[in-house]
């Protein structure tokens, strides 16, 4: 018969803070993937775009500035592969996003934060959308209904 273990109550705030970490590891990076796709979608990443992917983190409940540099060291990492080869960075950033397909609430406000970069600098273009929809499909969403291509009011 097994021995049941005393897990103290220290233990387990110690393993809850493990798994949130490691959750917002895993949000941080497919957060700076995504915004690299699509910052990446027109060739050149504007500044518009990179303080627009700074300032969403809120939408993901990271608010900390320990996963706000976290989140812009890996943007940087993430724009840097595209920089080498285009086709290498997107299925990278793919390959990041897509392991987390089935989050829904998590998808929401990607495919809204991922909108929010692509329209930063004025212009919301094809490549952009193209981007978001590739985004889309790895999270297992409809981009119509997630509100890929709906346009910002305008204040």
């Amino acid at each position: 018969m097994p021995t049941r273990s005393h897990r103290t109550p220290a233990d387990l705030k110690r393993d809850l803070d493990l798994w949130h970490d490691e959750e917002a590891s895993l949000q941080i990076e497919t957060i700076a993937a995504a915004c690299a796709l699509i910052a990446y979608a027109d060739g050149v990443v504007r500044p518009a775009e990179h303080d627009s992917m700074a300032a969403s983190l809120s939408r993901f409940g990271l608010v900390d500035e320990r996963s706000r540099s976290e989140l812009l060291a890996e943007f940087e990492h993430a724009t840097a592969r595209f920089e080498i080869d285009p086709s290498t960075g997107e299925r990278a950033a793919l390959t990041a996003i897509a392991r987390l397909e089935g989050k829904t609430r998590f998808a929401q406000a990607l495919v809204e934060t991922c909108r929010l970069i692509g329209e930063a600098d004025g212009h919301y273009i094809v490549e952009e959308q193209s981007a978001l929809v590739k985004i889309c499909r790895q999270l297992g969403v409809d981009p119509v209904a997630t509100g890929a291509f709906a346009a910002l009011a305008r204040a």
